[in-house]
């Protein structure tokens, strides 16, 4: 069976480009990334004395189940050099699942669709860029509209790089 995943990716960490590109390189060992979207300049949610993150999304197709799945994305993050620091604290590499359209799961350490998705500007802006109609599990809206009433006030800016 192939799953359908988007990802969310992000660095706060120098150098940031760097530590995206090696996440992707190392994701394409486990599946196919199928599309991925800008590049986004985001303040730090939560803990917000922290560099700000370069954030985007990517539409991924992989045989590992979502359980398989988050071991080899914590994997690929400790591989980055990412250490078990605070909650939302600074970070070479963060990788979270933030939906899949074959599974919906809530336990303890993983929750599809991601239990924030709808609360984090930082994800719905590169999100509704790749799939503005996607309707999440659970939620009666599509991403688009969850964008335009998401309370989040973080500033999420566009980049104009190539990756």
């Amino acid at each position: 069976m192939i799953y359908n995943y988007f990802l969310g990716l992000g660095s706060n960490i120098e150098p940031r480009l760097y530590h995206l590109h090696t996440a992707l390189e190392k994701l394409t060992q486990c599946g196919q990334v199928r599309k991925k979207s800008s590049l986004y300049l985001t303040q730090a949610w939560g803990e917000k004395e922290q560099n700000d993150f370069y954030n985007a999304v990517v539409e991924f197709n992989s045989d590992l189940p979502p359980r398989y799945l988050l071991d080899t994305l914590k994997r690929i993050e400790q591989e980055a050099g990412r250490k078990s620091s605070s909650h939302w604290g600074p970070r070479q590499i963060d990788i979270d699942i933030l939906y899949c359209s074959e599974a919906s799961m809530e336990e303890k350490d993983l929750q599809i669709p991601h239990q924030y998705v709808t609360e984090r500007r930082f994800v719905l802006e590169p999100l509704a860029e790749l799939v503005e109609n996607l309707t999440i599990h659970g939620r009666k809206i599509r991403v688009r509209k969850m964008l335009q009433s998401c309370q989040d006030p973080s500033q999420v800016s566009r980049l104009d790089l190539a990756w």
